[in-house]
Protein backbone atom coordinates (compact mmCIF):
# COMPACT_ATOMS: atom_id res chain seq x y z
CA UNK A 1 0.00 0.00 0.00
CA UNK A 2 1.14 3.57 -1.22
CA UNK A 3 2.14 5.90 1.50
CA UNK A 4 -0.70 8.21 0.56
CA UNK A 5 -3.83 5.36 0.43
CA UNK A 6 -2.13 4.42 4.42
CA UNK A 7 -3.00 8.05 4.90
CA UNK A 8 -6.65 7.80 3.74
CA UNK A 9 -7.07 4.39 5.21
CA UNK A 10 -5.93 5.70 8.46
CA UNK A 11 -7.68 8.71 8.65
CA UNK A 12 -11.03 6.88 8.13
CA UNK A 13 -9.96 4.58 11.05
CA UNK A 14 -9.25 7.47 13.20
CA UNK A 15 -12.79 8.66 12.54
CA UNK A 16 -14.15 5.79 13.40
CA UNK A 17 -12.24 5.00 16.20
CA UNK A 18 -11.29 8.00 18.15
CA UNK A 19 -15.31 8.74 19.33
CA UNK A 20 -15.14 4.97 20.89
CA UNK A 21 -12.03 5.31 22.58
CA UNK A 22 -12.57 9.26 24.04
CA UNK A 23 -16.01 7.99 25.11
CA UNK A 24 -14.71 4.92 27.38
CA UNK A 25 -11.80 6.80 28.44
CA UNK A 26 -13.67 9.27 29.72
CA UNK A 27 -17.05 8.39 30.94
CA UNK A 28 -16.22 3.94 31.25
CA UNK A 29 -19.24 3.21 28.63
CA UNK A 30 -21.64 3.92 25.95
CA UNK A 31 -24.20 6.37 25.26
CA UNK A 32 -27.73 5.35 27.03
CA UNK A 33 -29.29 5.06 23.26
CA UNK A 34 -26.18 2.83 22.34
CA UNK A 35 -27.52 0.09 20.15
CA UNK A 36 -31.07 1.33 19.49
CA UNK A 37 -31.72 1.35 15.89
CA UNK A 38 -33.03 3.83 14.49
CA UNK A 39 -31.65 6.35 17.02
CA UNK A 40 -34.22 7.42 19.83
CA UNK A 41 -34.42 11.01 21.52
CA UNK A 42 -32.10 11.42 24.14
CA UNK A 43 -32.51 12.82 27.12
CA UNK A 44 -30.74 16.16 29.02
CA UNK A 45 -30.26 18.15 25.41
CA UNK A 46 -29.85 21.89 26.87
CA UNK A 47 -33.05 24.27 25.98
CA UNK A 48 -32.87 27.06 23.78
CA UNK A 49 -30.31 29.81 24.20
CA UNK A 50 -30.37 33.40 23.13
CA UNK A 51 -27.34 33.97 23.31
CA UNK A 52 -26.43 30.88 20.81
CA UNK A 53 -29.22 31.68 18.44
CA UNK A 54 -28.73 35.09 18.08
CA UNK A 55 -25.21 34.26 17.13
CA UNK A 56 -26.17 31.86 15.02
CA UNK A 57 -28.41 34.74 13.09
CA UNK A 58 -25.12 37.05 12.93
CA UNK A 59 -23.29 34.26 11.15
CA UNK A 60 -26.38 32.75 8.85
CA UNK A 61 -26.62 36.89 7.77
CA UNK A 62 -22.54 37.07 6.92
CA UNK A 63 -23.34 33.58 4.64
CA UNK A 64 -26.59 35.22 3.22
CA UNK A 65 -24.98 38.02 2.03
CA UNK A 66 -22.01 36.37 0.83
CA UNK A 67 -24.34 34.33 -1.71
CA UNK A 68 -26.20 37.52 -2.42
CA UNK A 69 -23.32 40.08 -2.92
CA UNK A 70 -20.25 38.00 -3.23
CA UNK A 71 -18.44 40.93 -4.84
CA UNK A 72 -18.97 43.01 -1.12
CA UNK A 73 -16.16 40.04 -0.42
CA UNK A 74 -13.59 40.01 -2.59
CA UNK A 75 -15.06 38.53 -6.06
CA UNK A 76 -14.95 40.25 -9.02
CA UNK A 77 -17.53 40.19 -11.80
CA UNK A 78 -17.16 38.00 -14.17
CA UNK A 79 -19.10 37.67 -17.59
CA UNK A 80 -20.87 34.09 -17.80
CA UNK A 81 -19.60 31.58 -20.63
CA UNK A 82 -22.07 29.67 -22.49
CA UNK A 83 -22.25 26.26 -20.81
CA UNK A 84 -20.70 23.21 -22.80
CA UNK A 85 -22.86 21.42 -24.52
CA UNK A 86 -23.23 18.70 -26.94
CA UNK A 87 -26.05 18.54 -29.82
CA UNK A 88 -28.96 19.65 -29.01
CA UNK A 89 -31.07 16.13 -27.28
CA UNK A 90 -34.49 15.53 -26.01
CA UNK A 91 -34.98 14.50 -22.27
CA UNK A 92 -33.84 11.03 -21.79
CA UNK A 93 -35.57 7.88 -21.46
CA UNK A 94 -35.33 7.94 -17.97
CA UNK A 95 -36.69 11.47 -17.37
CA UNK A 96 -40.24 10.95 -17.28
CA UNK A 97 -40.51 7.58 -15.29
CA UNK A 98 -38.48 9.44 -12.57
CA UNK A 99 -40.90 11.93 -12.92
CA UNK A 100 -44.08 9.90 -12.07
CA UNK A 101 -41.91 7.55 -9.63
CA UNK A 102 -41.45 10.55 -7.59
CA UNK A 103 -45.04 11.91 -7.75
CA UNK A 104 -46.89 8.78 -6.84
CA UNK A 105 -44.31 8.12 -4.05
CA UNK A 106 -44.71 11.46 -2.74
CA UNK A 107 -48.27 11.15 -2.98
CA UNK A 108 -48.40 7.92 -0.83
CA UNK A 109 -45.75 9.18 1.51
CA UNK A 110 -48.37 12.06 2.24
CA UNK A 111 -51.42 9.85 2.26
CA UNK A 112 -52.88 11.37 -0.42
CA UNK A 113 -52.79 7.74 -2.57
CA UNK A 114 -54.32 5.04 0.26
CA UNK A 115 -51.54 2.22 0.09
CA UNK A 116 -51.87 0.61 3.12
CA UNK A 117 -48.48 -1.29 3.81
CA UNK A 118 -46.93 -0.58 0.90
CA UNK A 119 -46.85 3.66 2.15
CA UNK A 120 -43.77 2.18 4.52
CA UNK A 121 -41.64 1.88 1.12
CA UNK A 122 -42.00 4.93 -0.72
CA UNK A 123 -38.92 6.95 0.37
CA UNK A 124 -36.75 5.02 -1.04
CA UNK A 125 -38.61 5.17 -4.38
CA UNK A 126 -39.35 8.87 -4.10
CA UNK A 127 -35.78 9.80 -3.74
CA UNK A 128 -34.84 7.91 -6.64
CA UNK A 129 -37.30 8.94 -8.69
CA UNK A 130 -36.26 12.63 -7.82
CA UNK A 131 -32.77 11.91 -8.82
CA UNK A 132 -33.42 10.35 -12.16
CA UNK A 133 -35.66 13.08 -13.59
CA UNK A 134 -33.22 15.70 -11.78
CA UNK A 135 -30.52 13.38 -14.08
CA UNK A 136 -32.66 13.73 -17.09
CA UNK A 137 -32.67 17.64 -17.02
CA UNK A 138 -28.64 18.16 -16.69
CA UNK A 139 -28.85 15.51 -20.02
CA UNK A 140 -30.92 17.88 -21.80
CA UNK A 141 -29.40 21.22 -20.70
CA UNK A 142 -26.09 19.61 -21.71
CA UNK A 143 -26.68 18.24 -25.03
CA UNK A 144 -26.03 14.52 -23.44
CA UNK A 145 -23.58 14.38 -20.16
CA UNK A 146 -24.98 13.25 -16.84
CA UNK A 147 -24.34 10.92 -14.33
CA UNK A 148 -26.27 7.99 -15.37
CA UNK A 149 -25.61 8.65 -18.74
CA UNK A 150 -21.77 9.00 -18.52
CA UNK A 151 -21.05 6.46 -15.60
CA UNK A 152 -24.10 4.38 -14.62
CA UNK A 153 -21.86 2.15 -12.83
CA UNK A 154 -20.20 5.24 -10.81
CA UNK A 155 -24.07 6.23 -9.93
CA UNK A 156 -24.20 3.05 -8.16
CA UNK A 157 -20.50 3.38 -6.88
CA UNK A 158 -21.44 6.52 -5.24
CA UNK A 159 -25.05 5.12 -3.95
CA UNK A 160 -23.15 2.51 -1.99
CA UNK A 161 -20.74 5.00 -0.54
CA UNK A 162 -23.58 7.09 0.24
CA UNK A 163 -25.30 4.13 2.49
CA UNK A 164 -21.53 3.60 4.49
CA UNK A 165 -21.69 7.34 4.80
CA UNK A 166 -24.56 7.84 6.43
CA UNK A 167 -24.17 4.99 8.61
CA UNK A 168 -21.31 6.58 9.73
CA UNK A 169 -22.93 9.22 10.73
CA UNK A 170 -25.50 7.55 12.57
CA UNK A 171 -22.79 6.26 14.31
CA UNK A 172 -21.43 9.72 15.46
CA UNK A 173 -24.90 10.73 16.36
CA UNK A 174 -25.02 8.18 19.27
CA UNK A 175 -22.29 9.84 20.60
CA UNK A 176 -23.48 13.57 20.63
CA UNK A 177 -27.20 12.69 22.23
CA UNK A 178 -29.29 12.03 18.89
CA UNK A 179 -29.45 15.31 17.36
CA UNK A 180 -32.25 13.75 15.13
CA UNK A 181 -34.30 11.15 15.93
CA UNK A 182 -36.91 8.49 14.24
CA UNK A 183 -39.68 8.37 15.91
CA UNK A 184 -41.66 6.12 14.14
CA UNK A 185 -39.69 3.03 15.55
CA UNK A 186 -41.93 -0.23 15.63
CA UNK A 187 -43.09 -0.30 11.60
CA UNK A 188 -39.82 -2.95 11.50
CA UNK A 189 -37.79 -5.40 13.09
CA UNK A 190 -34.18 -4.27 14.33
CA UNK A 191 -33.35 -6.19 11.48
CA UNK A 192 -35.87 -4.62 8.96
CA UNK A 193 -35.12 -1.00 10.03
CA UNK A 194 -31.00 -1.59 9.19
CA UNK A 195 -31.36 -3.28 6.23
CA UNK A 196 -34.46 -1.07 4.92
CA UNK A 197 -32.77 2.30 6.10
CA UNK A 198 -29.50 1.06 3.97
CA UNK A 199 -31.16 1.02 1.34
CA UNK A 200 -32.56 4.98 1.74
CA UNK A 201 -29.09 5.68 2.17
CA UNK A 202 -28.67 5.34 -1.22
CA UNK A 203 -29.95 8.15 -2.12
CA UNK A 204 -28.15 10.86 0.20
CA UNK A 205 -25.00 11.34 -1.82
CA UNK A 206 -26.78 10.90 -5.06
CA UNK A 207 -29.47 12.98 -4.77
CA UNK A 208 -26.82 16.04 -3.79
CA UNK A 209 -24.59 15.44 -6.41
CA UNK A 210 -27.23 15.68 -9.31
CA UNK A 211 -28.35 19.00 -7.82
CA UNK A 212 -24.97 20.12 -8.34
CA UNK A 213 -24.48 19.08 -11.68
CA UNK A 214 -27.81 21.00 -12.38
CA UNK A 215 -26.52 23.70 -10.82
CA UNK A 216 -23.22 24.01 -13.06
CA UNK A 217 -25.35 23.99 -16.06
CA UNK A 218 -26.67 27.58 -15.37
CA UNK A 219 -23.64 29.80 -16.50
CA UNK A 220 -24.36 33.19 -14.17
CA UNK A 221 -23.65 30.82 -11.29
CA UNK A 222 -20.33 29.71 -12.20
CA UNK A 223 -19.17 32.79 -13.45
CA UNK A 224 -20.74 34.05 -9.76
CA UNK A 225 -18.03 32.61 -7.47
CA UNK A 226 -15.41 32.27 -10.16
CA UNK A 227 -13.36 34.88 -9.77
CA UNK A 228 -12.62 35.86 -5.25
CA UNK A 229 -10.01 35.46 -3.14
CA UNK A 230 -7.31 32.94 -3.49
CA UNK A 231 -6.61 30.91 -0.82
CA UNK A 232 -4.17 28.03 -1.53
CA UNK A 233 -2.87 26.50 1.82
CA UNK A 234 0.63 25.07 2.24
CA UNK A 235 1.08 21.21 3.07
CA UNK A 236 1.82 22.18 7.04
CA UNK A 237 -1.06 24.15 6.62
CA UNK A 238 -3.26 21.24 5.94
CA UNK A 239 -1.63 18.79 8.28
CA UNK A 240 -2.53 21.57 11.08
CA UNK A 241 -6.14 21.08 9.94
CA UNK A 242 -5.81 17.15 9.82
CA UNK A 243 -4.80 17.50 13.69
CA UNK A 244 -7.57 19.89 14.45
CA UNK A 245 -10.25 17.54 12.64
CA UNK A 246 -9.24 14.79 15.11
CA UNK A 247 -8.97 17.37 18.01
CA UNK A 248 -12.26 19.05 17.79
CA UNK A 249 -13.77 15.32 17.16
CA UNK A 250 -12.51 14.22 20.46
CA UNK A 251 -13.59 17.10 22.23
CA UNK A 252 -16.77 16.65 20.57
CA UNK A 253 -17.62 13.45 22.71
CA UNK A 254 -16.78 14.81 25.85
CA UNK A 255 -18.77 18.23 25.41
CA UNK A 256 -21.12 17.19 22.75
CA UNK A 257 -23.89 20.20 23.48
CA UNK A 258 -21.70 23.13 23.04
CA UNK A 259 -20.05 21.72 20.21
CA UNK A 260 -22.79 20.54 18.11
CA UNK A 261 -21.82 22.12 14.79
CA UNK A 262 -18.39 20.22 14.60
CA UNK A 263 -20.15 17.36 13.89
CA UNK A 264 -19.93 18.06 10.48
CA UNK A 265 -16.91 20.14 10.49
CA UNK A 266 -14.53 18.03 12.29
CA UNK A 267 -14.91 15.06 9.71
CA UNK A 268 -14.39 17.35 6.74
CA UNK A 269 -11.34 18.77 8.15
CA UNK A 270 -10.02 15.41 8.56
CA UNK A 271 -11.12 13.96 5.15
CA UNK A 272 -10.05 17.33 2.98
CA UNK A 273 -6.93 17.49 4.68
CA UNK A 274 -6.01 13.76 4.25
CA UNK A 275 -7.07 14.14 0.67
CA UNK A 276 -4.51 17.83 -0.21
CA UNK A 277 -2.17 15.48 1.50
CA UNK A 278 -2.50 13.24 -0.45
CA UNK A 279 -2.24 14.92 -3.89
CA UNK A 280 -6.17 14.36 -4.56
CA UNK A 281 -8.77 16.80 -5.67
CA UNK A 282 -11.20 18.63 -3.44
CA UNK A 283 -13.45 21.58 -3.94
CA UNK A 284 -11.15 23.25 -1.81
CA UNK A 285 -8.22 22.77 -4.21
CA UNK A 286 -9.41 25.46 -7.32
CA UNK A 287 -9.82 28.32 -3.98
CA UNK A 288 -5.68 28.60 -4.93
CA UNK A 289 -6.90 29.99 -8.13
CA UNK A 290 -9.94 32.13 -6.43
CA UNK A 291 -12.35 29.50 -8.06
CA UNK A 292 -14.92 28.95 -5.52
CA UNK A 293 -17.39 27.70 -7.88
CA UNK A 294 -17.51 24.44 -6.62
CA UNK A 295 -16.99 24.60 -3.40
CA UNK A 296 -20.41 27.24 -3.30
CA UNK A 297 -22.19 25.35 -5.55
CA UNK A 298 -21.71 21.91 -3.60
CA UNK A 299 -23.45 23.63 -0.42
CA UNK A 300 -25.78 25.66 -1.88
CA UNK A 301 -27.35 22.06 -3.54
CA UNK A 302 -27.08 20.51 -0.58
CA UNK A 303 -29.08 23.22 1.13
CA UNK A 304 -32.01 23.06 -1.77
CA UNK A 305 -31.82 19.24 -1.76
CA UNK A 306 -32.81 19.04 1.66
CA UNK A 307 -35.57 21.78 1.48
CA UNK A 308 -37.31 19.72 -0.32
CA UNK A 309 -36.45 16.49 1.81
CA UNK A 310 -37.08 18.52 4.62
CA UNK A 311 -40.80 19.20 3.52
CA UNK A 312 -41.33 15.65 2.22
CA UNK A 313 -40.36 14.78 5.95
CA UNK A 314 -42.65 16.63 7.22
CA UNK A 315 -45.88 16.25 5.49
CA UNK A 316 -45.10 12.28 5.67
CA UNK A 317 -47.65 9.81 7.51
CA UNK A 318 -47.09 7.99 10.92
CA UNK A 319 -46.14 5.24 8.25
CA UNK A 320 -42.65 6.73 7.11
CA UNK A 321 -40.30 4.51 9.01
CA UNK A 322 -38.00 7.41 7.52
CA UNK A 323 -39.62 10.28 9.07
CA UNK A 324 -36.96 12.32 11.28
CA UNK A 325 -37.11 15.20 14.11
CA UNK A 326 -34.69 16.71 15.70
CA UNK A 327 -33.46 17.99 18.99
CA UNK A 328 -30.23 20.15 18.70
CA UNK A 329 -28.87 21.52 21.64
CA UNK A 330 -30.19 25.93 22.02
CA UNK A 331 -31.13 25.96 19.22
CA UNK A 332 -33.84 23.89 18.09
CA UNK A 333 -36.44 26.60 17.88
CA UNK A 334 -37.95 28.31 15.47
CA UNK A 335 -38.01 25.23 12.90
CA UNK A 336 -39.33 25.38 9.26
CA UNK A 337 -41.24 22.21 8.74
CA UNK A 338 -38.98 19.68 11.60
CA UNK A 339 -35.42 21.62 10.67
CA UNK A 340 -34.78 24.20 13.04
CA UNK A 341 -34.33 27.45 11.02
CA UNK A 342 -30.70 28.10 11.54
CA UNK A 343 -29.64 24.00 11.13
CA UNK A 344 -30.49 24.27 7.07
CA UNK A 345 -26.87 26.38 7.57
CA UNK A 346 -25.63 22.99 8.56
CA UNK A 347 -26.26 22.07 5.01
CA UNK A 348 -23.66 23.98 3.56
CA UNK A 349 -20.51 22.39 5.37
CA UNK A 350 -22.50 18.99 4.85
CA UNK A 351 -22.91 18.81 1.00
CA UNK A 352 -18.91 19.80 0.90
CA UNK A 353 -18.13 16.81 3.58
CA UNK A 354 -20.63 14.23 1.04
CA UNK A 355 -18.46 15.68 -1.87
CA UNK A 356 -14.86 14.70 0.37
CA UNK A 357 -16.56 12.05 1.59
CA UNK A 358 -17.27 10.37 -1.69
CA UNK A 359 -13.67 11.30 -3.34
CA UNK A 360 -11.85 9.94 -0.38
CA UNK A 361 -13.64 6.74 -0.38
CA UNK A 362 -13.35 6.36 -4.32
CA UNK A 363 -9.53 6.75 -3.81
CA UNK A 364 -9.35 4.21 -1.43
CA UNK A 365 -11.07 2.20 -3.79
CA UNK A 366 -9.58 2.93 -6.61
CA UNK A 367 -12.84 4.36 -8.31
CA UNK A 368 -13.52 7.59 -10.98
CA UNK A 369 -14.02 10.41 -8.27
CA UNK A 370 -15.83 12.85 -10.86
CA UNK A 371 -19.44 13.71 -10.96
CA UNK A 372 -18.96 17.18 -12.80
CA UNK A 373 -20.77 17.53 -16.11
CA UNK A 374 -18.96 20.81 -16.83
CA UNK A 375 -15.13 20.69 -17.39
CA UNK A 376 -13.45 22.56 -14.39
CA UNK A 377 -15.81 21.65 -11.96
CA UNK A 378 -14.51 18.55 -10.43
CA UNK A 379 -11.67 16.03 -10.07
CA UNK A 380 -11.44 16.12 -14.38
CA UNK A 381 -8.81 14.45 -16.23
CA UNK A 382 -7.31 17.64 -17.06
CA UNK A 383 -6.11 18.51 -13.53
CA UNK A 384 -2.62 18.02 -11.61
CA UNK A 385 -1.63 18.58 -8.04
CA UNK A 386 0.19 22.01 -7.40
CA UNK A 387 3.57 20.96 -5.84
CA UNK A 388 2.88 24.24 -3.73
CA UNK A 389 0.63 22.20 -1.87
CA UNK A 390 0.37 18.29 -2.59
CA UNK A 391 3.84 16.64 -1.39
Amino acid sequence: MSARRALLLASMLALVCLPLVVRLAVYGDMPATWGRFPPQQSAGVPGFSWFVFLAGVALAIGIIAWFITPTRFGFRPVPPTPTPRGPRVGLPAWFWPGVALCLASWAVAWGLIPAGPLTRFAFVPQWWGFILALDGLVYQRTGGTSLLARRPGGLLAIAGVSCVSWYFFEYLNYFVGSNWYYPHDALFSQAGYLLWFGLAYTTVLPSIFVVYTLLTTFAPLRARFSAGPRIALSRGAWERVLVLGLVTLGLLIVWPAPLFPVLWLSPLMVVAAALMLSSRWTPFTPLGRGDWTPLALIALACALNYLVGELWNFYSTAENPNYWKYDVPYVNDPKLFEMPVLGFFGYLPFGVLCWTWWLHHAALLGLDPSIDVVPGLGPTTSWSPDPAVHP
